[in-house]
This record gives C-alpha cells, sequence and structure tokens, in this order.
C-alpha cells in the first residue's frame, strides 16, 4: 500500500505504518500533521478540534477538495473517527455548507465525503449565497458572511446536532449557522477537523 500524499510504500521496516496499515498515509507524512486535540468554545457551545491548521494539513485539504482527489477522502479522520464516534453517540452531523458555485467547481461536497468515514446520520441543513475568503476580512465584513448562512427550506432540524467543519480559522461560518437554530429546542455540539491558530 503506497502512501496517498508522498507515494512512498508504507510498512518497510516502520513500526507505526505495520500497526496502522490501513492509515492512508504513511509514518512520516502523518507526523507532520499537528495532532493537538483542543477544546474551545463558539457562543458558550462547546467545540472540540484534533489538529493544529498547518501546511501538511493544509497541502492535504487543498488536494482533496480544490484539486478533485477523492481518494484522500478517508485521510482526516482516519485517526480520530472512533473517538467523534464515542463522544457524539446520538448526534447527527450537520455539514457547513459551500457556496451553489463551488459545489458545482467541485463536483462533490468534501465534507459529505470527508465524515463519511465516521458511519454516523448526516444532513446537509444549510446554503451559502456566495463563496467569500474570510483571510482578511473585517469584522462587518465577517457579519455579512455569516449572514450569508441559511437553512434549505423545509428543513428539520434533529434534536441533537453536531456542527461540522474541516477548518476552523474566524469562527465565521459555525456562527452563520448557530444563527440558524433555535438553540432552546436542540442540544449542539460542535467537532472541526483541525483549528487555526498560534500554537499555545
Amino acid at each position: 500500500m503506497r502512501c496517498l500524499m508522498c507515494g512512498k510504500e508504507k510498512g518497510e521496516g516502520d513500526l507505526y505504518d505495520i500497526l496502522n496499515g490501513q492509515d492512508p498515509l504513511c509514518h512520516e507524512c502523518r507526523k507532520k500533521w499537528r495532532h493537538k486535540p483542543q477544546k474551545f468554545l463558539v457562543e458558550g457551545i462547546e467545540a472540540r478540534s484534533s489538529y493544529r491548521y498547518n501546511d501538511a494539513y493544509a497541502s492535504a485539504l487543498i488536494q482533496f477538495k480544490e484539486c478533485g482527489d477523492e481518494a484522500l477522502k478517508d485521510v482526516f479522520l482516519f485517526e480520530v473517527k472512533e473517538k467523534i464516534r464515542r463522544l457524539y453517540k446520538g448526534y447527527t452531523i450537520c455539514l457547513m455548507p459551500s457556496s451553489k458555485e463551488k459545489l458545482q467547481e467541485r463536483g462533490f461536497s468534501h465534507l459529505y465525503e470527508m465524515f463519511s468515514s465516521c458511519h454516523m446520520p448526516m444532513l446537509e441543513p444549510f446554503v451559502k449565497d456566495a463563496e467569500i475568503s474570510q483571510k482578511g476580512k473585517s469584522g462587518s465584513q465577517r457579519e455579512a458572511m455569516q449572514k450569508a448562512i441559511h437553512l434549505k427550506p423545509g428543513i428539520k432540524l434533529p434534536k441533537k446536532i453536531l456542527l461540522a467543519d474541516d477548518v476552523y480559522t474566524t469562527g465565521s461560518t459555525i456562527r452563520g449557522a448557530l444563527s440558524c437554530i433555535d438553540l432552546r429546542r436542540h442540544q449542539i455540539r460542535i467537532y472541526v477537523c483541525a483549528k487555526a491558530g498560534k500554537e499555545k
């Protein structure tokens, strides 16, 4: 089996590769990811992440969702999917939206593919009016981004909701989704695969 990032044959004397033979990444590529679980709050709601957002993670994500390398779909949650199932038993994963333009450009829902490895109930209940980069945006511009997210007409949300995304940067997307939900009627948790920010 070859590593999906570097192409190196796995298992040649590397104990990690032998013990984790189904990992799509080799030991060298995997250890470049900063597996550093964090807990934090978004609007008072418990959120968790598994990785620091760094160059190695970003390269895999770009290769997957922008270059259309769908073979990478199981790379992101391979190490943590069992933990996600355990922590969020009974929850429905509700995925953050991409714009219609981005979905058409990619030809697939990258988050749906990514989180399908958890084998949990999933919904894509939100729509985004437009795809706007979050880099360098002012507070008012980020607020406008939040308002660009809406619930799909006629959607019925489950009682226990796990809002899920690939990366947490400014939090605008998650906050936009939260603004669509009656927080009194639902039990909500947040999970993002990687979180941007400085090392603590």
